[in-house]
């Protein structure tokens, strides 16, 4: 059975989604604000779980109906456990709404005439406990922390959605962040950055800022193409009804093309904490035996003569005449030192990179939490 399908993603990674989505060969990939939607049965939700590098979740649409108010809301979500005979995101509802399944809702809300998010949540949880008291004879217990059935209610205008999310943790919980430095960078983000490269995975990796070594890791697990839940223990569609443990083994076990076994990686901070993160992360990410990581000054530091890839996140949040000289000395240094290479640099000062003295070959708008920032793609010639 067909399932529709949903990957969310940070505001502006919808194109990187989108082609990712297609390598994998899902069907009727199809880019909307903040997410990619898409097509296929079970195994093609697992594949996204486990090969996705810029994706948030991947959630599966149950239903969609009229909620112009919380009654409405209710109903809708009660007839999804009333309707007898039917399959929801091909599982029996007799499965999907089992109530010795835990639930929990989150709500979030757009443009519609219910804006308390969390009274939308209670009124749909409503809905489906007295439809399974109804069904059933008894209901399902709420547990936020890890559920049985983790559900996400999207109101738009006057429409409801409701949506089964197969990845429980975010998909930035790879596994190989053990410690973590100030203001760490996100792992999407971090994985976007190589994206919107175009790189070839080929050459050393840079990063002369590296802080705990999250864009190190994120570049090396795409040359040896790892994919980024290798490490991840659990998923919630693990805990579905019908999931077959062993097929999801047979996926894990398929291989992605390496393009460059020997990459090596280079990291440099000044900030002794985040080397000892760096380090303890890269040893996580099995890591450690290809990566140097060194507490010097970036901008006296010799790089390899072979060309790689240059990656790095500049601290921002600086006043304005600080953030302009660490862009104009970070484009002397790419300028200087670096010719041959490709370069990416995450610009979240307030001229957004222009400082850099370079014209970037890609820009990328994005969001980084509450901050707006530009993933900015150089050839340094």
């Amino acid at each position: 059975m067909a399932l529709e399908l949903v990957a969310t993603c940070a505001l502006g990674l919808e194109p990187l989604l989108e082609k990712e989505l297609t390598s994998l060969e899902m069907a009727d990939v199809r880019p909307v604000r903040g997410a990619v939607r898409f097509v296929g049965n079970w195994r093609a939700v697992w594949r996204a779980n486990l090969h996705l590098r810029s994706a948030n979740r991947v959630l599966v649409r149950l239903a969609t109906w009229p909620a112009p108010n919380g009654d409405a809301l209710a109903a809708g979500a009660g007839d999804l456990v009333r309707e007898r005979g039917l399959h929801w995101a091909g599982v029996p509802v007799n499965d999907l709404f089992d109530p010795r399944n835990t639930l929990a809702i989150r709500a979030s809300s757009s443009r519609s005439q219910i804006t308390d998010v969390r009274w939308a949540g209670l009124r749909t949880k409503d809905g489906l406990v007295d439809a399974q008291r109804e069904r059933f004879g008894q209901r399902s217990s709420i547990d936020r922390e890890r559920p049985d059935l983790p559900l996400r209610l999207h109101l738009d205008r006057d429409l409801a959605t409701l949506l089964l999310d197969t990845s429980g943790q975010p998909l930035d919980r790879r596994g190989y962040r053990v410690t973590t430095s100030q203001a760490p960078l996100r792992e999407q983000l971090a994985a976007a950055c190589v994206l919107a490269a175009d790189w070839d995975g080929r050459g050393p990796v840079v990063d002369p800022m590296c802080g705990s070594g999250t864009l190190l890791i994120e570049a090396a697990w795409f040359a040896l193409g790892r994919p980024p839940g290798c490490l991840r223990r659990h998923w919630a569609f693990e805990r579905f009804a019908g999931f077959d443990a062993a097929a999801f083994e047979r996926i894990k076990k398929v291989e992605l093309p390496v393009l460059d076994p020997d990459v090596r990686l280079y990291g440099i901070d000044n900030d002794p904490t985040a080397i000892r993160a760096a380090h303890s992360n890269l040893a996580r990410a099995d890591l450690d035996d290809r990566a140097k990581v060194m507490r010097s000054d970036a901008f006296a530091w010799t790089p390899p003569s072979t060309p790689g890839l240059l990656i790095t996140n500049p601290a921002y949040g600086h006043r304005l005449e600080a953030a302009v000289d660490d862009m104009r000395r970070l484009g002397d240094l790419m300028k200087q030192r670096y010719k041959g290479w490709r370069a990416v640099v995450i610009a979240g000062d307030p001229g957004r990179g222009k400082h850099i003295g370079l014209r970037p070959r890609r820009k990328v708008s994005v969001k980084n939490g509450p901050i707006d920032v530009r993933i900015l793609v150089f050839d340094l010639h």
